[in-house]
């Protein structure tokens, strides 16, 4: 922490080369926690301490709010530098991010090769592979020799992000092969990668989904994976840093949607932030209050019924909270199956539906004897626990069908599997139980 006092001393003080010195021995993520720590004024002065090339390190650490927030702290021209140093897929994630009249202005004051490989990326769709690819990757020709490939790759390995694999091209640009860096190391020095060179690819078009190649590399145990167009030409790579990034996006996206919030692009301001939240929330807080009222209109049937046996209402609450939750549950579990290809491919609808309930019926018997039992103690009455305990059993069982089969359905109508949201099936659960609940006991009000 003294170096720490040091280095903000300098800042103060404007000491520009006793401020890189002592900032240049921390680990990049202490200097991204040491600029953080810094007053507003002073990280202003970094533009005059640290070159483009020389913050743009720091600058790929962050966080794409943290980006956006230094946008209000330097120069739209320092920034537009540190852009030209950053690799391509990162700085298309930063454009996409901060709004377009912003974004414009950057890309405008990019070089003009570095501004064309961002425009191409931006040119694809949002989360298809193309967009998330990086355009910097080594290539070779099959008449390429081992020694002059090394050769090359040593010459590169700074310009590019990922040296292990060189990917053998034809004149068209199409991808034959490719050689990974143990290659070079275990063949022959005059060897030609034609002859080394693997032909069994993994590739993966550029408008695939980005889920679809984050699948690709983890199933294939790949460091990268080449993206291709339909005529079969290699545009770039996706490595696993950016695998990374898409599934911490990706599970963000479904956690959102699993809780009924809509995703949306993220605005600048506070304010603005808290308008979008809510206006994303509130058209399923209203389907929500409408399937509530089926609830209360189930309740308000069996009114007769509660008035002769008020201790139902009691347990009102337990039979709508184990449905949602046992719900809630199944569809957790069908829809990671689903995102990680597991969707029971050759299985009838109606199999699942059969082992789901099956599942579910040993978790009511289990949740219903335990309910029953207390109920039997406590309140000394044991219709009243049988009635509860049945109406559990027959609650879990439908609830954890419901959870399973309708996010499988909506799979099958090329819908986001998500969008079967938590708060949906809750409330659907709920009006089932109630209606079991309140049908059963109906049925024995005579023996109680």
């Amino acid at each position: 922490m003294m170096n720490y006092e040091a280095i903000f001393k300098a800042a103060k003080h404007n000491e520009r080369q006793t401020f890189r010195e002592l900032f240049f021995r921390l680990h990049v993520k202490d200097q991204m926690d040491l600029f953080h720590a810094l007053y507003p004024k002073n990280k202003r002065k970094i533009e005059n301490f640290l070159s483009p090339s020389e913050f743009a390190k720091l600058f790929e650490w962050m966080t794409l709010d943290e980006q956006s927030e230094l946008y209000e702290i330097f120069t739209a021209s320092y920034i537009s530098q540190l852009l030209s140093h950053m690799e391509g897929d990162n700085v298309v994630k930063l454009l996409n991010y901060l709004p377009d009249s912003d974004s414009n202005i950057l890309l405008d004051l990019l070089p003009a090769e570095k501004r064309y490989i961002i425009e191409e990326l931006l040119a694809f769709e949002p989360e298809t592979a193309g967009s998330v690819m990086n355009k910097s990757f080594l290539v070779g020709k099959v008449e390429d020799t081992i020694k002059v490939t090394a050769e090359r790759v040593r010459g590169l390995a700074q310009e590019v992000e990922m040296v292990y694999y060189i990917y053998v091209i034809d004149q068209a640009g199409k991808l034959n092969g490719v050689v990974s860096l143990r290659d070079l190391i275990l063949h022959a020095q005059e060897q030609t990668l034609g002859e080394v060179m693997m032909t069994r690819l993994v590739s993966v078009d550029s408008s695939a989904d980005q889920e679809e190649a984050t699948k690709l590399l983890q199933d294939y145990d790949l460091v990268a994976l080449p993206v291709i167009n339909t005529a079969g030409k290699m545009l770039g790579i996706i490595t696993v840093d950016d695998v990374m990034d898409i599934i911490v996006e990706e599970t963000t996206e479904d956690f959102n949607e699993f809780a009924a919030i809509s995703k949306s692009k993220q605005p600048v301001s506070s304010e603005e932030t808290t308008w979008s939240i809510a206006r994303a929330r509130l058209p399923w807080i209203i389907i929500l209050i409408f399937l509530g009222m089926i609830s209360a209109t189930l309740i308000n049937s069996f009114e007769e019924t509660l008035n002769e046996v008020v201790l139902l209402a009691a347990f009102i609450p337990i039979i709508m909270d184990s449905a949602g939750n046992v719900g809630t549950q199944s569809l957790a579990v069908a829809v990671r199956k689903i995102t990680i290809g597991d969707n029971r491919k050759g299985e009838s609808l109606g199999k699942v539906v059969w082992q789901e309930f099956l599942v579910g019926g040993i978790l009511g018997a289990a949740a219903g004897m335990t309910l029953s039992l207390v109920v039997a103690i406590f309140y000394g009455n044991s219709l009243l626990a049988v009635i509860i305990g049945v109406s559990l059993w027959f609650t879990l069982s439908i609830s954890t069908v419901v959870g399973s089969v309708i996010p499988i359905l909506i799979n099958k109508l090329k819908i986001d599997p998500a969008v079967a949201s938590g708060p949906f099936i809750t409330t659907i659960n709920d009006t089932f139980g109630l209606m079991i609940y309140f049908s059963i006991a109906t049925r024995l009000l005579h023996l109680l």
